[in-house]
């Protein structure tokens, strides 16, 4: 893979993201919001059972929801930074031909043109 400024970036973004991932080493918004949307669910299957009920779930639903959404919003993120980052790690290590990535290019093998492989073919035909 070539180091290219994108391929910098995009590692730069990864790590980033990660960071903000683990961010404090706390999974207590991931419970939260877990909870919330659970009680959610429940207050809209029970809407035409009961409606008191169901409005104190959704209720309650919609506060461990609003208490998870910090968390929630830094997941997004950085699940963002990771996905953008990678992308720019992909693109960066594709060759660029008229201004357009060719995925369909194969690297090529370094080529020294020493005049061994001529002569060792020469030295082949004539052993045979």
């Amino acid at each position: 893979m070539n180091i290219t400024g994108k391929s910098v970036i995009g590692f730069l973004l990864i790590l980033f993201g990660i960071s903000l991932f683990f961010g404090g080493g706390q999974i207590g918004g991931l419970i939260a919001g877990a909870i919330g949307a659970v009680l959610l669910f429940y207050g809209i299957k029970k809407w035409n059972d009961g409606r008191f009920a169901s409005v104190i779930l959704l209720i309650i639903g919609f506060m461990f929801l609003g208490g998870a959404l910090p968390f929630l919003i830094g997941v997004a993120v950085s699940a963002a930074l990771i996905y953008f980052g990678w992308s720019m790690m992909k693109q960066g290590g594709k060759k660029e031909e008229n201004g357009f990535y060719s995925e369909s290019s194969k690297p090529s093998a370094a080529s020294y043109d020493t005049g061994f492989d001529a002569e060792w073919e020469d030295f082949l035909k004539k052993k045979q």
